[in-house]
């Protein structure tokens, strides 16, 4: 099966990348993937905005428009929005409530972090190790070769495991 690249054009062998612009979805090779991801990284982003409350905006009580490039995505709408701001989180009672299942991540995190043993793990997208415990005490939200979303990993099952 051959795909072509909407970007490059150049043809390729395998499915390709899948991409969500302006609600289209197109197909890109991996080095066009990377340079729009690096390119997307570097634009201003909506969930660092005080109404950012999931996918959508407080002020304007509208859902944002997404661009998905592989396994990111993207509120860039904060580029040309007039309401854009940082001084306060408007949701940040949300934001700032942690589940049962990351308080119990938190505390196991701790108690390695007394221990002083540190825990490797591996991202579940790129497979970059990571390590939490004494060397790292802090909890990762993305993968940072990747920038992949690691809330999918159960940290405290995890840790469970190697205690």
């Amino acid at each position: 099966m051959r795909s072509e690249c909407y970007s490059c054009k150049k043809t390729f062998s395998g499915k390709g990348l899948i991409v969500i612009l302006n609600g289209e979805e197109q197909t890109y090779c991996a080095d066009c993937l990377w340079k729009l991801q690096k390119e997307y990284a570097q634009k201003k982003t909506c969930e660092d905005c005080g109404y950012f409350d999931e996918e959508s905006c407080e002020k304007r009580g509208k859902p944002l428009v997404h661009v998905k490039a592989g396994f990111n995505t993207y509120f860039v709408e904060a580029e040309t929005c007039r309401d854009y701001s940082t001084d306060q989180k408007a949701s940040s009672k949300k934001k700032n409530e942690l589940t049962e299942e990351q308080k119990e991540a938190a505390a196991l995190v701790k108690t390695l972090t007394g221990k002083g043993q540190t825990l490797t793990y591996y991202c579940c997208h790129c497979g970059a190790p990571m390590k939490i415990g004494a060397k790292a005490p802090e909890i990762q939200n993305t993968c940072p070769r990747c920038k992949g979303d690691l809330e999918i990993i159960n940290l405290s099952k995890l840790i469970k495991q190697h205690q």
